[in-house]
């Protein structure tokens, strides 16, 4: 079994114009876990998020995630990652099959991808609503 945890952060820190938002995060999440974020609007869990996925640079600390420093295997970490902040990003004119068309194309994975991942969720008699 892996030891390593899937996500970690070590002093994890944000500031804005000269505020802190996250202040020194330590963080680990085991594989197969699932962690939540809980506190009221401006706590730093969006913030929290942004850094993990690279969108928001952290101003301080480390982050690790499946065992490899974002900092220096972003890429590679992201192609491993599914993210929704705040609001789900979609084309509201197209069905939920052609919206996990448009990912399959733009992340370059295999068709059946889509298939089990309906077959998973359950939703694959409802993939032709909008």
């Amino acid at each position: 079994m892996n030891t390593q945890p899937v996500v970690a952060t070590c002093g994890l820190s944000k500031f804005y114009n000269h505020v802190c938002r996250v202040n020194k995060i330590d963080l680990e999440v085991p594989e197969g876990e699932i962690y939540g974020f809980l506190g009221p609007n401006g706590a730093g869990k969006s913030t929290t998020l942004k850094m993990l996925l690279g969108l928001a640079k952290p101003t301080d600390g480390r982050i690790t995630l499946f065992g490899h420093e974002l900092g220096k295997h972003r890429r590679s970490i992201l192609n491993q990652i599914g993210s929704l902040i705040e609001s789900p990003s979609y084309y509201g004119h197209l069905t939920g099959l052609e919206n996990m068309r448009v990912m399959q194309t733009l992340r370059g994975v295999p068709r059946k991808n889509i298939d089990e991942a309906l077959r998973m969720s359950d939703l694959k008699t409802r993939k032709t609503k909008k």
